[in-house]
């Protein structure tokens, strides 16, 4: 079956344009991630004494405490991720199945009740990704040792092995989701599933991926550029200052940089991933339907 790769994201960017209410789930769960530095910059006193272990050693319960925090803060930030992810997938669907709109509310009603098998989807392929890593990084190292550092050059190709893994291993996780959320499959069942399209459509899939993960790394780096020339404009400045001074300073100006900042970062990662989650669930349709035909939203005109 040929896939039009131009149709889907013509018709993703469409959706992404005009449901800007999608963008809501990806901007709450981006401000929820973001701000996990500035509240590790401001809990953890390392920063203002790095330079001083007397000082580290002694608020070592302190530094325990946020670092603490800090892990809860991402832990509780997991669910907020299947929320956000699931939202405009579920709002792409219901437009292609003829809705002229889609209100946040009823979707984000609508995808408590797959909540459970999206989030155990996604734990899954976290899961396995990370075995799969750290079995290969034990390979690698013991491997190492054993040819003293020659083997290295032997097991590179290895680590491009692991990157186009990774590719598709997130390509299967965004596929069985969708497949929860279109067809309401069990977690076993749409992982199957799931796993049959990626084996079945390589090419699509490490092209959808690239183009989804790639464009959107682009995106960040761009928007971060301003931040980091903002920030580097104080390093010459902490030269003449003593070492806690200078700590503390650009520590207290990183955190008021990325607070200025943050909006637009919310914004961005609002809607890429609109764009993104749009994109998979297409992918899905278009892969598992012989016809799917695209409604036109409101607003649009079709050419004759």
């Amino acid at each position: 079956m040929k896939f039009d790769f131009v149709e889907v994201l013509a018709r993703a960017r469409q959706i992404t344009w005009r449901s800007k209410n999608l963008w809501l789930a990806g901007i709450v769960m981006s401000l929820v991630s973001l701000l996990l530095a500035p509240i590790s910059l401001v809990l953890n006193p390392a920063f203002s004494s790095f330079t001083n272990l007397s000082e580290v050693n002694r608020q070592l319960p302190l530094i325990m405490r946020a670092n603490v925090s800090v892990i809860l803060l991402t832990i509780l930030a997991i669910p907020l991720f299947v929320i956000g992810m699931s939202i405009p997938s579920l709002g792409t669907f219901k437009l292609e199945q003829g809705s002229e709109n889609v209100n946040f509310g009823q979707l984000l009603r609508g995808v408590f009740s797959y909540f459970w098998r999206i989030l155990g989807i996604v734990l899954l392929v976290w899961v396995g990704m990370f075995l799969a890593m750290m079995i290969l990084v034990a390979f690698v190292f013991f491997f190492s040792i054993m040819t003293l550092g020659i083997g290295l050059l032997c097991v590179f190709p290895l680590f491009i092995l692991l990157i186009f893994g990774a590719i598709l291993g997130y390509a299967l996780m965004e596929q069985g989701v969708s497949a929860v959320l279109v067809d309401h499959l069990g977690v076993s069942s749409a992982l199957q599933r799931a796993w049959e399209l990626v084996k079945k459509n390589l090419g699509v899939m490490t092209f959808m991926s690239l183009i989804n993960y790639l464009v959107a790394i682009v995106l960040v780096m761009i928007i971060s550029i301003p931040m980091m020339i903002s920030t580097s404009g104080f390093i010459p400045n902490l030269a003449s200052e003593s070492d806690v001074q200078a700590f503390e300073r650009l520590s207290r100006n990183v955190i008021l940089w990325m607070l200025a900042f943050l909006p637009f970062y919310a914004v961005l990662q609002g809607v890429l991933l609109t764009l993104i989650q749009s994109v998979w669930t297409l992918t899905y349709l278009r892969l598992t339907r012989s016809t799917t035909p695209s409604q036109p939203l409101p607003g649009t005109v079709e050419a004759t």
